[in-house]
């Protein structure tokens, strides 16, 4: 069998696998030219564009520790897949390769040790009916060897044909794959669906139904967070596309048990005899031109395939599922599902969920049974706007709340305190269906007036308290002394005289960065007051486990930053993990050679704020060049005890601010339900309102 060619990568390539813009990698090939492990030459020259080795690219990169791609052998393995000179249609290779992927699993051994005629016959066997893959498998005739290697090698770079199907899937937006990418949403949409959806679904024989044919990034997201060991039923759209064959493929990777759709299709004649849940998004692959019309004309056509233990979960537009529609049939066929009492809880998203329309808003609809029970008269539907938050774990936790709440009877649902929602009666929506179903933002705290004015009362005693705190006068000798101009060392120059060191920030993974972590972290964000130090950190056993060679700062330490914008702070109490790209100048043995951290600091923002020229991304001078003030070293301790007291001070009144903030919000949420009422001329005694 020849060799076949090794893959090469062009900078703007290197950038792409490695998560980087551009630039950097010119600047890679110029910082680490003339050390022990410079960047790859380039293998090869052509019309003047360098092309370097792949492996050799992989295996800098991570020996440096350098990009933001900790998949890089999976990446440069479907690189080498995809962009194989053998002159095939790109559409057939990318369809031939997941199929590979896909009977590879099946199979459960490597595809190298079959010949083509093995291969296609164990495709007929898993395929008899050329389903999903046969076909596929077939189209790539002479080439079908070549690219079961290929599948072979993404398989074992990403350790699993899944995994390696999943790589290839995510480039969509390369390769590209228009209709998966069109409808892409993001991480935290899905995981609102997944969670909503397992939120309702308590029978362990519910049939989970998507009546599109080509959609399957919902049905894969909920599949991750089923048990291992269950074999969930999916009844999905039929159609010969080749996406919704992918659909077809993708399924089967990850153990679907798919049941196709009747001939006819998801018609009124359609019905499933087992607990279901639907659960469908648009745009999908097949519907991104759809009108609100026709996204509405299916979601209608959904509900009246709904028996009494069916729900719903569809994610779509909120200019289709909640805003105010211009368009008179839109409007006839959403105040008809509004009328049918299946319309459980209409929630409108933020934007940002559509990965390639960022600016569309998203909307939720939960539909469930209608509850014969209740008088048309008195039908309701919960509603709620979250739009203007961001969709984080806090959020989602209160969407999906609210939503297992509005799906109970009415006495259950008239009792919760919802987080987001509120009850609406369905007559008030229908006489206002010129506004749309959009409810008023409000986040309603747990419990009644009598908390609020408790909370209220607790506050105005913690305000009062660091008000006297910080309401202390300041004494402080000021004594004038003659002293002769002198220039001021740089950084760079104590750094070389080993008065300073300078400390490169950990590499740790975003996503290894929590809320509430017990291993305290300061990056950018916490140095340009986008966040407070100790909001974050990493969990303390995660940190053993996967960073046990990082770096911890010592008290004193100086953390800084230089981009976005530059950013400093003094860590008084040591033991953070800095992330880099901020570093720390720790200052050595400061009392003889007359270096105070925070004097250091104060210095360095008072030339920061002058340093940036008009027009320009990055300051004038760089982190070496920056004055370091050096007092004498007899006047070190006072000047760290002055320092150290205006320090404390400056935290008091950060604590009164805060605290003058919260109890205001406090008392504006209070007055506004109208369960308080205040007055300073009697003090703060509150009263009923």
């Amino acid at each position: 069998m020849r060799d076949e060619p090794a893959l090469l990568l062009t900078k703007t390539d290197i950038a792409a696998l490695a998560g980087v813009k551009r630039p950097v990698v010119s600047v890679w090939t110029t910082r680490y030219r003339g050390t022990d492990r410079p960047f790859p030459r380039p293998v090869r020259v052509d019309a003047r564009q360098e092309k370097f080795a792949a492996h050799e690219v992989v295996d800098w990169l991570r020996d440096r520790g350098l990009g933001n791609n900790d998949a890089l052998a999976e990446d440069v393995a479907i690189h080498a897949a995809l962009d194989h000179p053998t002159g095939i249609d790109p559409d057939t290779g990318f369809a031939g390769l997941t199929a590979l992927l896909c009977l590879a699993a099946h199979l459960g051994s490597p595809l190298a040790d079959l010949d083509d005629e093995d291969i296609l016959d164990e495709a007929d066997e898993f395929d008899p009916d050329d389903d999903y893959l046969y076909r596929e498998i077939a189209d790539l005739g002479d080439h079908l060897a070549t690219y079961a290697r290929h599948a072979d090698r993404m398989a074992d770079a990403a350790y699993t044909p899944e995994r390696a199907f999943e790589a290839l899937l995510a480039q969509r937006f390369r390769i590209p794959l228009t209709g998966l990418a069109d409808s892409a949403l993001t991480d935290s949409a899905l995981e609102l669906c997944v969670r909503v959806a397992t939120a309702l679904v308590a029978d362990e024989r519910t049939v989970f139904v998507d009546p599109s044919a080509d959609g399957s990034d919902l049905l894969v997201a909920l599949r991750r967070v089923l048990p291992e060991g269950t074999e969930p039923v999916a009844i999905t759209g039929r159609a010969d596309t080749s996406s919704a064959r992918l659909a077809r493929r993708r399924l089967a990777m990850h153990k679907w048990r798919r049941h196709p759709a009747p001939e006819e299709g998801f018609g009124a004649d359609f019905s499933v005899d087992r607990p279901a849940l639907f659960l469908t998004q648009y745009p999908g692959p097949a519907t991104r031109g759809a009108s609100p019309v026709e996204v509405l004309t299916e979601i209608d056509n959904i509900t009246m395939q709904m028996g009494r233990d069916h729900l719903a979960v569809v994610i779509a537009p909120a200019a289709v599922l909640v805003d105010a529609l211009r368009d008179r049939d839109a409007s006839a066929i959403r105040s008809g599902i509004l009328r049918s009492d299946r319309l459980r809880a209409a929630i409108r998203l933020p934007e940002g969920l559509l990965v390639t329309r960022p600016g569309t808003a998203m909307a939720l609809w939960v539909l469930g049974a209608a509850d014969e029970r209740v008088a048309p008269t008195d039908l309701w539907t919960v509603l709620a706007d979250v739009g203007h938050r961001t969709l984080d774990h806090d959020t989602i936790d209160g969407v999906v709340s609210d939503v297992v709440a509005s799906m109970g009877a009415w006495d259950s649902v008239r009792a919760h305190a919802f987080r987001f929602g509120a009850v609406y009666p369905t007559s008030r929506l229908l006489a206002e269906d010129r506004r749309g179903l959009v409810a008023t933002r409000t986040v309603q705290p747990a419990g009644g007036g009598a908390d609020v004015a408790s909370r209220a009362m607790l506050l105005v005693d913690r305000v009062n308290a660091q008000a006297n705190k910080v309401s202390g006068d300041l004494s402080l000798a000021v004594e004038y002394h003659r002293a002769k101009s002198a220039a001021l060392p740089t950084a760079g120059d104590l750094v070389a005289q080993r008065k300073l060191s300078l400390v490169s920030g950990n590499r740790i993974d975003a996503d290894d960065v929590i809320a509430g972590g017990q291993v305290r972290v300061i990056g950018t964000e916490e140095l340009l007051g986008q966040k407070k130090i100790g909001e974050r950190g990493v969990d303390r056993l995660v940190h053993t486990a996967k960073y046990p060679s990082s770096r911890y700062t010592e008290p004193g330490d100086l953390v800084f930053c230089t981009a976005p914008r530059f950013g400093i702070t003094v860590d008084s109490d040591g033991a953070s993990l800095v992330l880099a790209p901020a570093r720390v100048l720790r200052v050595r043995n400061g009392t003889v050679n007359g270096l105070v951290p925070g004097l250091i600091a104060r210095h360095l923002r008072q030339l920061a704020a002058d340093d940036k020229p008009t027009g320009a991304i990055r300051g004038g001078r760089r982190w070496q060049d920056w004055t370091v003030p050096v007092i004498a070293p007899q006047r070190v301790a006072a000047a760290e005890t002055v320092l150290a007291e205006f320090e404390v001070r400056r935290r008091d009144a950060q604590e009164l601010l805060d605290s003058l903030d919260l109890l205001a919000d406090t008392i504006i949420d209070g007055v506004t339900r109208g369960v308080l009422s205040v007055d300073f001329e009697h003090g703060t005694v509150p009263e009923e309102g």
